[in-house]
């Protein structure tokens, strides 16, 4: 049985649509053409053209009632005939009145036929074959009207003028439609993407207001317990162990959410920089090492030969990859092992990286892995604990991976596990260009308990409390003079009044914000200018760091802070400052 194409499934239903639309206004104006053609037509004749019009459209409209339902071949087969006819039968009002011997009768049946004409240009274009089948009769019926008008008196020469006349005004008609149909055709698609799109924004808002309740819970929540004070110090610490994790859970999230949008709008870009293949690997998997230790999984990880030592590619996305695909190996798992396995094949100067994450747990049927990388999509399992997760790590991780020159596959059967293959193409580097970009690297925390940063005096620039708060129990344990400042105009007031070591600036702030803070630093140059400044801000795309570093910014750290990022940052830049005053 022929199958229907989905755009001429779209199409008859369209123009389903618009002729059921229609129908009360065509049929009330043919039921007063034919009372007025009573005055030049015997009764019985307009009767039996009256009466044979309405059995056609009581017909289409059970015709339009079934396509409503569903389109079918049956049905179009219907609409097509009902419709062919009735055109016929109206024809035969204006051919009767053509045919009568006064004048005025004749033109009012040549008027009808442009009417009927125009109609089907504007009323029957969504589907193209459609508009042609009832315009066809109608242009034979004009063409009829005008021959035998012209064979009492026109010459041979002047029936083939009127012949090329009547085509060419057939194919203007036949062009009308065409682009009447290409356009109504561009509007049904913008409504359906119009509408898939706020669909997808429903069910985004609906993901993303769950998965931001869950942590958020246990962040309110544990804040009103931590402030009981008959509490042991193993519970306190259980607490602030979970709001820790909460509020890391969020910032997961948002990342998420940030980056789907940023490849949504085609502005994601690689940053290629030197690295180490195998540091930033091993790096990544020890950072879940502790996971999988609290579920009691394995986490066994095999590194083959020729994997080489330094290569160009954007580290930060390679590790973000890896790291998707081992939390999703270990949240699924709950017994056995999970395993990493890297290996690599150099072609010329190039070389692809395939990294195999495999896990023992609870495996997919192969309707969700056809479903596994489409956005929000999360593999359900009710008889296996909930996990977390907005349903956008797979559907970013491989959008990555393509990015990057390679694919995300995967392995897997119910029961029995899962297995994600990543590849990626990188430059394989000699020695002789190995330059690290440390900060797409991740460095081991500093000593948090020797606060030794190398400054005496920081001013901290941030319109809100809460910030300033967190930043200064930061760094209350070091030994330096931390001054407070809540806009841009009172950090360089500060600054003019005495000399500091290091601005910490926000960016967004009233009365004098942290571009325009910096910008008027420079300006004013001197000891103002050459104080080093560290942007903390929560504008955390790659473009804002190298926006700030550009405008004289000496680091940069997105909120929300960690710590022992906050420290190393200071220590970098502080060190920077005395290597050059050196």
């Amino acid at each position: 049985m022929l199958t229907l194409r989905s755009n001429l499934e779209s199409s008859v239903a369209a123009q389903n649509e618009l002729v059921r639309a229609d129908l009360p206004s065509r049929f009330a104006s043919i039921s007063l053409v034919s009372v007025l053609s009573l005055h030049y037509l015997p009764v019985q004749m307009v009767g039996m053209v009256y009466l044979a019009y309405v059995l056609v459209e009581a017909i289409g409209l059970m015709v339009y009632r079934w396509l409503e339902h569903r389109v079918t071949w049956g049905g179009i087969l219907l609409l097509c005939s009902s419709a062919f006819i009735g055109v016929w039968v109206f024809n035969a009002i204006p051919l009767l009145l053509f045919v009568q011997p006064e004048p005025f009768p004749k033109l009012i049946g040549v008027m009808l036929l442009i009417i009927a004409l125009n109609h089907c240009v504007v009323a029957r274009s969504a589907w193209m074959f459609f508009g042609v089948l009832t315009a066809v009769p109608i242009i034979c019926a004009v063409g009829y009207m005008i021959f035998s008008f012209l064979n009492a008196f026109a010459s041979p020469m002047e029936n083939l003028i009127a012949a090329v006349i009547l085509i060419l005004g057939a194919a203007y008609v036949a062009h009308s439609m065409w682009a009447l149909n290409r356009l109504t055709g561009r509007l049904r698609r913008a409504l359906r993407d119009a509408k898939a799109g706020s669909r997808a924004k429903s069910r985004f808002l609906a993901a993303m207001s769950h998965e931001i309740r869950t942590p958020l819970n246990a962040i309110c929540g544990m804040a009103e317990l931590i402030e009981e004070e008959d509490v042991d110090p193993e519970t306190r610490r259980e607490r602030t162990a979970l709001l820790r994790k909460s509020a890391q859970a969020l910032t997961s999230i948002l990342d998420d959410v940030l980056d789907h949008a940023k490849v949504e709008a085609g502005h994601f870009e690689l940053s290629l920089a030197a690295a180490a293949p195998r540091l930033e690997i091993m790096s990544v998997v020890e950072m879940f090492r502790t996971s999988a230790d609290e579920k009691g999984l394995r986490l066994d990880v095999s590194i083959g030969p020729g994997l080489p030592a330094y290569a160009e590619f954007d580290a930060l996305r390679l590790r973000q990859v890896v790291g998707n695909l081992l939390s999703n190996a270990i949240k699924y798992t709950e017994a056995g092992h999970v395993s990493v396995a890297v290996s690599s094949e150099q072609d010329g100067g190039q070389s692809t990286l395939k990294i195999e994450v495999a896990d023992t747990g609870r495996g997919m049927t192969a309707e969700q892995l056809s479903h596994l990388f489409t956005d929000f999509y999360r593999v359900e399992d009710k008889n296996a604990p909930s996990v977390p997760g907005t349903g956008l790590g797979l559907a970013i991780a491989r959008r990555l991976a393509q990015m990057m020159g390679g694919d995300i596959t995967v392995q897997s059967c119910p029961a029995e596990g899962s297995c994600f293959t990543f590849t990626c193409r990188v430059r394989v580097l000699e020695a002789s260009e190995i330059v690290v970009d440390q900060s797409q690297s991740e460095t081991p925390d500093q000593d948090e308990s020797a606060l030794d940063l190398g400054v005496k005096s920081i001013l901290l620039v941030d319109d809100t409390r809460s910030n300033r708060m967190v930043v200064s129990a930061f760094l209350k344990k070091g030994d330096f003079e931390i001054i407070e400042a809540t806009n841009g105009a009172e950090a360089l007031s500060c600054l003019e009044s005495r000399q500091v070591d290091l601005v910490l600036l926000d960016m967004k702030m009233p009365v004098m914000n942290g571009r325009e803070t910096l910008t008027e630093m420079a300006r004013r140059g001197g000891r103002i200018g050459a104080t080093p400044v560290i942007m903390l801000t929560a504008n955390a795309a790659p473009e804002d760091r190298a926006q700030y570093l550009a405008l004289g910014a000496a680091g940069y750290i997105a909120k929300p802070v960690k710590k022992s990022v906050l420290l190393s940052e200071i220590r970098k830049v502080a060190t920077g400052r005395d290597t050059q005053a050196a």
